[in-house]
C-alpha cells in the first residue's frame, strides 16, 4: 500500500499529466520509478515507421471487411511527421498510428451511415491528445467495401473551422 501511495506521490509531483499508456510501462520498484519518469520526459521524437497507407477495420459492417486506403497530406511544406512531433505529445509514429488505428475502428464501423453518409470533409477532436485530425473521406467505392481517406491536417488543442467540415467527432 505505501508503494502505491509512493507512486501518486511522485507522479504528481513530476508529471502534469500521465496516460495510462505511460503509467503501465513502468518496471522495477519505487526507487527506478523516478528515473524512468525522466527518461521518458526527456525522450525526443523517433520517425521510426512511416504512416499507414492502409488499414482493415476489425469490426465488419453488414458481415463484410471494410478496407481503408489512406492517403496522408504529407509534402515538405506541409509535413505531417513534423506536425505530430510539434503538436502531439506523441513520442514516435508508432504511437501515434496505434492511437490512429484505434480511433478509426471505433468511428468507421459505428458511424457509417449516420453520422458518415456522404463524402466530404469530417474531423476527429482526441480529448485525451489535445488535438484535431481533419480528414477527408470518399465512400465511392464503399460497394466494393473499400473507403477512401485523405488525412489533411492535424491542428493543436481543439480547433475546427465548422463551416468546411460536415460531423465532428469526439473521442
Amino acid at each position: 500500500m505505501n508503494l502505491q501511495k509512493n507512486i501518486r506521490r511522485i507522479l504528481r509531483e513530476y508529471l502534469e499529466e500521465a496516460r495510462f499508456a505511460d503509467i503501465v510501462r513502468v518496471t522495477g520498484d519505487k526507487n527506478d520509478l523516478h528515473t524512468h519518469i525522466e527518461k521518458e520526459k526527456s525522450k525526443e521524437f523517433e520517425v521510426d515507421r512511416e504512416l499507414p497507407t492502409q488499414l482493415t477495420l476489425k469490426k465488419r459492417y453488414n458481415n463484410k471487411k471494410i478496407k481503408i486506403y489512406i492517403n496522408w497530406f504529407d509534402t515538405s511544406e506541409h509535413d505531417l511527421k513534423k506536425r505530430i512531433k510539434e503538436r502531439t505529445s506523441f513520442k514516435t509514429i508508432t504511437e501515434f498510428t496505434e492511437v490512429f488505428k484505434n480511433v478509426f475502428n471505433y468511428i468507421l464501423p459505428n458511424q457509417l451511415d449516420y453520422g458518415i453518409s456522404e463524402n466530404g470533409r469530417y474531423a476527429i477532436i482526441l480529448k485525451e491528445y489535445n488535438i484535431t485530425m481533419i480528414f477527408h473521406i470518399n465512400l465511392d467505392n464503399f460497394d466494393n467495401q473499400q473507403i477512401d481517406v485523405n488525412i489533411i491536417t492535424l491542428l493543436p488543442k481543439i480547433q475546427i473551422d465548422e463551416r468546411n467540415i460536415i460531423e465532428i467527432f469526439v473521442y
